[in-house]
């Protein structure tokens, strides 16, 4: 069976998220030939041609036409909504006849709740989503009536695959109540009518941080890796407890989590982001946020955090004892995980919801990592280039989501006297790479980034977090 991995991250992210060389000498957006696909911190030539007495003449080079981002953005997603309202109640991948007339829903039968909220996450907000309409009542109805009775939402439906119940759970949960969240505070016809539903996902996630008094953990110990984190599920955490001793706490699961929190209201100060923020420093490639006395081992080797002048420092890895971006064995005999970012925009999001303000210390050494690591054609932190799209639809919803919520409108690489317009250069970037059906989908299928309707849902939840 198919298993759904949205990581990087994360996994994510998270992760998570899903990755490029960290601190490369060339690491803007690429230009295209016109000036719609040249970066947008490339200066436009304004200069116009004239004739002998000052008449105008045809101009042999016209000015390059300015880039209307939210004209663009707007047709682009026109186009994407067309390729996945196509693909309701079909598989992407096998359009097998077996997987037509799922009640509601996108995505193969067996990953048909996961997809179908992201769908819905997508092109909530937009012009198509018209909540009278069946594909989208019925999709919603599908959701609520698929919820089990911990409160918790996995793959598909246990009355329809019993073998998913607790499969990615806490990433599944998170991503529905996300949504109906969002529902849940707009003009309609679900407003006030998800609240029951909304509580039960929330207090599933809750009860899944690692450590939590209610949870699968709750003797486990604050000095360990994974406490104040989220695994992929609770029953999950039980296992992994049970047979390794320790949980697969990560930064992608994580973010999913919190953002799904922070979307039903959980306020910053509350006990469950403060236990998560020491797992959030725990995975930040920086010594001087580490609490004191935590160790962490990668196979039989100390990990040692990025130092000042590393070009991994104030990144972020995967979790505290691995990274999808890769390991550098150091000469005192430790190791140094790699930064990658897809987690790095993860980890200066969840520090926001987390409480944590632009001028703390972990927030502004993540946000120099991404000031020197800005890219929009690849994920920054991969060595070898033949990495460098791995996730690379979920890393722009990472950037996206995290640079929205920062309220920044300009990144800028302070060592390259680059300032980047990062809303216009995603757009471009999305655009140059939408398919002609409207579809988006990576030639790396690692993640499941080769499904045309998990990347087109990236792309639209990226391009929705570059309105202003």
């Amino acid at each position: 069976m198919n298993r759904f991995k949205l990581m990087a991250m994360a996994t994510l992210a998270a992760g998570a998220f899903a990755l490029a060389a960290c601190g490369g000498a060339n690491n803007s957006p690429a230009a295209g030939g016109n000036a719609a696909n040249a970066p947008a911190n490339t200066p436009a030539d304004n200069s116009s041609a004239k004739g002998n007495g000052g008449e105008d003449k045809p101009d042999e080079n016209p000015e390059p036409t300015e880039f209307d981002t939210a004209k663009e953005r707007e047709a682009v997603i026109d186009e994407a909504w067309g390729y996945l309202k196509g693909m309701y109640q079909k598989d992407d991948s096998t359009m097998d006849e077996n997987a037509i007339g799922i009640p509601g829903g996108w995505g193969p039968k067996s990953m048909n709740i996961p997809y179908t909220a992201m769908v819905l996450q997508s092109v909530l907000g937009t012009k198509h989503w018209k909540p009278d309409q069946d594909i989208f009542s019925e999709s919603v109805n599908f959701l609520a009536e698929s919820q089990e009775q911990n409160g918790s939402w996995s793959y598909a439906p246990s009355n329809v695959m019993p073998e998913a119940k607790g499969q990615r759970a806490v990433y599944i949960t998170s991503i529905v109540v996300e949504l109906f969240s969002k529902l849940n505070g707009v003009d309609s016809p679900w407003k006030g009518k998800l609240d029951d539903a909304i509580a039960k996902g929330r207090e599933y996630i809750v009860q899944s941080q690692v450590g939590n008094a209610d949870g699968p953990a709750p003797d486990y110990d604050p000095n360990k890796v994974g406490f104040g984190g989220w695994a992929y599920s609770k029953e999950e955490i039980d296992h992994a407890v049970g047979e390794k001793g320790k949980p697969a706490s990560n930064m992608s699961t994580t973010t999913y989590a919190i953002d799904a929190l922070h979307a039903c209201g959980v306020e910053p100060g509350d006990k469950i982001f403060k236990d998560a923020l020491t797992f959030l420093k725990r995975n930040q490639n920086a010594g001087e946020v580490q609490d004191e006395g935590f160790e962490a081992m990668y196979k039989d080797k100390k990990i040692k955090m990025a130092d000042k002048g590393d070009p991994n420092y104030g990144g972020s890895i995967y979790s505290e004892e691995t990274s999808k971006s890769g390991v550098r064995e150091n000469e005192d005999g430790t190791v140094t995980l790699l930064s990658y970012g897809t987690m790095t925009y993860n980890l200066l999001r969840d520090y926001l919801f987390a409480g944590l303000k632009k001028d703390d210390l972990p927030v502004k050494l993540a946000w120099r990592w991404i000031q020197r690591n800005y890219t929009v054609s690849h994920v920054p932190g991969y060595e070898d280039s033949k990495d460098y799209e791995q996730g690379l639809y979920y890393y722009y919803v990472s950037m996206a989501k995290t640079l929205n919520a920062l309220g920044v409108d300009h990144v800028e690489e302070p060592d390259r006297g680059l300032k980047h317009d990062w809303r216009a250069d995603l757009v471009k970037e999305l655009q140059k790479r939408q398919k002609g059906d409207g579809s988006w989908v990576n030639s790396t299928s690692r993640w499941q980034e080769d499904s045309p309707t998990l990347c087109t849902c990236y792309a639209l939840i990226a391009l929705r977090n570059t309105e202003e």
